[in-house]
């Protein structure tokens, strides 16, 4: 996509590579929850709170925050600072959630 879609195209396959799992994740979770809750109608469904839900949406907004701002700032071009910024959200989410699942020391 980026290379045959001419001067748009890394924007192209940017946008897709947010649209695709974006709408697999609603439409899958959409699905679910409607035959989850059409399964206990007339009671209501209770979605089961977890704190490590909140951590990975926290982190999640904080990648697409950092994409929404660095892209417009830098012409839509893709570079070093997107990528590393992204590169250091992940590594903060995945040494906080292995921290997390070992037990860590660091009061977590």
């Amino acid at each position: 996509m980026a290379v045959n879609g001419g001067p748009d195209g890394a924007q192209v396959a940017i946008s897709g590579c947010y649209a695709g799992p974006m709408f697999n994740t609603l439409l899958g979770l959409g699905v679910s929850f409607v035959i989850s809750a059409w399964d206990s109608y007339p009671s209501s469904y209770v979605i089961p709170g977890d704190g490590s839900l909140y951590e990975t949406l926290g982190f999640l907004m904080a990648g697409l925050v950092w994409a929404l701002v660095v892209l417009p700032w830098k012409g839509m071009k893709l570079d070093s600072v997107l990528g590393v910024g992204l590169l250091c959200i992940y590594l903060c989410f995945l040494v906080l959630r292995l921290c997390r699942a070992v037990g860590g020391g660091f009061g977590l």
